[in-house]
């Protein structure tokens, strides 16, 4: 938990508790960390990695919420467990993960009563609200081709293993319309495709 940057600033009885009862995870990609609707009695703080958090509709379409990352925990995960609800979301492991996992009963408890700790939580509001507003904007103003494209290229690796189903939750859209994207852009040797991999020139 050291490495959070909040740990350091916290009071000794709550560095002792978090210390307690955290349990070190590694969790492969691909893995679900949670389901929409489940309740969950734990909380993950993430050391290394990237999480999918994606919101499904009883269609069965599903449209991203965000991410989060290293140093981060997941603002559904949170909000559900604090309030003993059912999480809102479902959250999916993109990279091999690692992190720590804390009972939400002391997860809240250190919210209620650690300033240092509600700092860091409400910060990890802050960039959820920022994320989703920059992907509304993404939305109203960019086409999907314009949006696929910038996708692609903020991924610092050349060869993705994903589907276009995948993708077209993480855009907003359909498989179908993501294929037929990806095949004008591999006409246009911008990438090249195979099954659940896209190789990009």
């Amino acid at each position: 938990m050291k490495s959070f940057d909040f740990f350091d600033k916290l009071e000794q009885k709550s560095k002792e508790e978090l210390s307690d009862v955290a349990v070190f995870m590694k969790i492969p990609a691909g893995k679900k960390l949670y389901s929409q609707g489940d309740v969950c009695e734990n909380i993950l703080f993430l050391t290394k990695g990237r999480v999918r958090v994606i919101r499904q509709h009883e269609n069965g379409q599903s449209v991203l919420l965000y991410y989060f990352e290293q140093g981060e925990q997941c603002s559904v995960n949170f909000t559900a467990a604090f309030n003993s609800a059912p999480e809102v979301g479902t959250a999916i492991a993109e990279t091999d993960l690692e992190g720590f996992e804390i009972p939400a009963a002391l997860v809240a408890r250190l919210f209620i009563e650690d300033k240092e700790f509600q700092g860091y939580v409400f910060n990890q509001y802050v960039r959820r609200i920022e994320f989703m507003a920059s992907m509304i904007e993404d939305i109203r103003f960019l086409s999907l081709d314009t949006r696929l494209l910038h996708w692609l290229q903020e991924h610092d690796e050349k060869t993705l293993h994903i589907s276009h189903e995948e993708i077209g939750t993480i855009l907003g859209t359909s498989r179908e319309v993501v294929s037929k994207i990806l095949k004008s852009f591999e006409k246009n040797q911008i990438v090249k495709l195979s099954r659940k991999k896209i190789q990009i020139l």
